[in-house]
C-alpha cells in the first residue's frame, strides 16, 4: 500500500478540496516508489477527465495516429474517457464499423474509448441497429471530411426516428450552413471561406430542431464565434448543451502560427472571439471544452493544407493553466472536464475515491516535440508553458500511473 497523506481532494458535492489520507494498492514489480507514505501536502487529486470529441483516425489513417498513440496521449494527462467521432475509413455508420472500432478499442488499456457514429444519407433505416451499439452520433451539417455531410431533410427524418426510439443517446453537431460555405467558397483565405454566419445559422437551425424534438440531447460542438455566443445567450435550450476547444481560446487568425498549421474547421476567429468564449466558459453559458484532436502529419498541414489540429494531450493542461492565471474557478473546470461531459455520455457513476489523478499545479509544462505522444508530433501550443501535468493515476484504487511511467498497461 501507498499512502498518500494531507491530499486535497476534489469533493464533488461539496464543489471544493477536502484534505484527506488515501491509501491506494501498489504492484511491487513495476511501481517506482519505495515510500509506504508520501507527503501530498502540495498535491490534488481531481475526478478522472473526459475528452467528448477526438478523431483517433483507426481505422484507415493509422499513418496520423492510431487507437493507441491517441489513447496514450490522452491518458498521460488525465483522460480516462474519450469519444472517438466517425471520420475513418470506412467512416463509422453502421453496426459493422461500430463494432469494429470497439475491437481496435479493447487493443489497449488506457482509456475507455466509446464510439460514435455518423447521421448520414444512407444509414436511416438502419438506426434501429445502431442505436443498440453507438454511443453517440454525430452530424455534419456541411461539407468537412470525406462524403460525411448530410441534407437538412435527412437530419429532421433521422431525429424524429431517434425520437421514435426514445434514444438518451447525445447528438453531436459540426455547426456550419452549406448554403453560406457554398457562397463563400471562392475566396482566397480558409477563413473567409468559413464565416461566423455560417456557424451561426447552423447552431439557429440546430435550436429550431432542439424544440421540435425536446426529448432528445442535442450537443453542438467546437463553437468558435462571438455571434454564436450571442445566438445562444439568447435562446440556449435545456436538451442543447455545447463545447468549444482550448484552440479558439488561446490562438487567433492574427498568432504567431504558420498559416497552415492554423488551418481547421470552424477556422480561428479573432482576439475578440477569444476573450467572449473564455467568459462563456467561465460563466457557464459553454457547458464543457473537447480537445476535437484532429492529428495530421506536419508533412500533410504544409504541403496539402488540410484542415485540423492534435491536441487530446493538451486538453488538461490548457484549461488547468487557466485557473493558475484566475480566468475561470477549479468548480467550472472540473464541470466542463468532468461532470457535464460525463452526464452528456451517460457515463456510469465511479467511487471517486478510488479513480481520481493526482497532480502539482506549481509544476510547469513546457509543450515540447519530446512531451508530445501523439503519433503526429507537433502541436500548436509547442513550446508554451502550462501547469497541471499528471503525476498519478488511480483506476480501481490502484496506482497505474506514476510520474511518466504507465503501469501494467498493453
Amino acid at each position: 500500500m501507498v499512502v498518500f497523506s494531507n491530499l486535497r481532494v476534489w469533493d464533488v458535492k461539496k464543489r471544493e478540496f477536502v484534505q484527506q489520507d488515501l491509501d491506494f494498492q501498489k504492484d511491487e514489480s513495476t511501481i517506482k516508489t519505495s515510500s509506504a507514505e508520501i507527503d501530498a501536502s502540495e498535491l490534488i487529486a481531481i475526478p478522472p477527465l473526459i475528452d467528448i470529441h477526438v478523431h483517433f483516425r483507426e481505422p484507415g489513417y493509422e499513418y496520423k495516429e492510431n487507437i493507441l498513440t491517441g489513447s496514450k496521449a490522452a491518458f498521460s494527462s488525465g483522460i480516462f474517457t474519450v469519444l472517438d467521432m466517425p471520420n475513418t475509413n470506412p467512416i463509422t455508420d453502421s453496426v459493422k464499423t461500430i463494432l469494429q472500432k470497439k475491437v481496435l478499442a479493447k487493443k489497449q488499456n488506457y482509456v475507455d474509448i466509446l464510439v460514435a457514429s455518423a447521421l448520414n444519407e444512407k444509414n436511416l433505416s438502419d438506426l434501429d441497429e445502431i442505436e443498440q451499439h453507438a454511443n453517440a452520433y454525430k452530424v455534419f451539417m456541411s461539407e468537412s471530411f470525406g462524403n460525411l455531410s448530410i441534407s437538412y431533410e435527412t437530419i429532421e427524418k433521422s431525429l424524429a426516428k431517434l425520437e421514435d426510439l426514445e434514444s438518451g443517446k447525445p447528438i453531436f453537431f459540426h455547426a456550419e450552413d452549406p448554403e453560406i460555405l457554398e457562397q463563400n467558397k471562392l475566396h482566397s483565405s480558409h477563413n473567409r471561406q468559413r464565416p461566423p454566419e455560417a456557424e451561426a445559422s447552423a447552431i439557429q437551425q440546430v435550436l429550431s430542431w432542439a424544440l421540435d424534438f425536446p426529448k432528445l440531447k442535442f450537443h453542438i460542438t467546437h463553437i468558435s464565434s462571438g455571434l454564436s455566443l450571442r445566438i445562444l445567450e439568447l435562446s440556449k435550450h435545456v436538451n442543447v448543451t455545447l463545447d468549444t476547444c482550448p484552440r479558439y481560446i488561446y490562438f487567433n487568425q492574427n498568432s504567431e502560427i504558420e498559416d497552415k498549421l492554423k488551418q481547421v474547421n470552424p477556422p480561428l476567429r479573432n482576439s475578440i472571439d477569444c476573450d467572449m468564449l473564455l467568459k462563456s466558459l467561465a460563466t457557464g453559458l459553454i457547458d464543457m471544452v473537447s480537445s476535437d484532436h484532429s492529428p495530421h502529419t506536419l508533412e500533410e498541414k504544409l504541403e496539402k493544407s488540410v484542415s485540423g489540429m492534435p491536441g487530446v494531450q493538451e486538453l488538461v493542461p490548457s484549461i488547468l493553466s487557466l485557473i493558475n492565471k484566475r480566468e475561470i474557478e477549479w468548480d467550472r473546470a472540473i464541470e466542463a472536464l468532468y461532470g457535464f461531459p460525463s452526464a452528456l455520455l451517460n457515463l456510469p457513476k465511479i467511487d471517486l475515491n478510488q479513480n481520481m489523478i493526482i497532480l502539482n499545479m506549481s509544476d510547469p509544462i513546457e509543450i515540447t516535440k519530446k512531451w508530445i505522444k501523439s503519433k503526429a508530433k507537433w502541436s500548436p501550443f509547442e513550446n508554451q508553458m502550462f501547469v497541471g501535468q499528471m503525476l498519478y493515476a488511480v483506476k480501481e484504487g490502484k496506482i497505474v500511473f506514476e510520474n511518466g511511467h504507465y503501469l501494467n498497461q498493453k
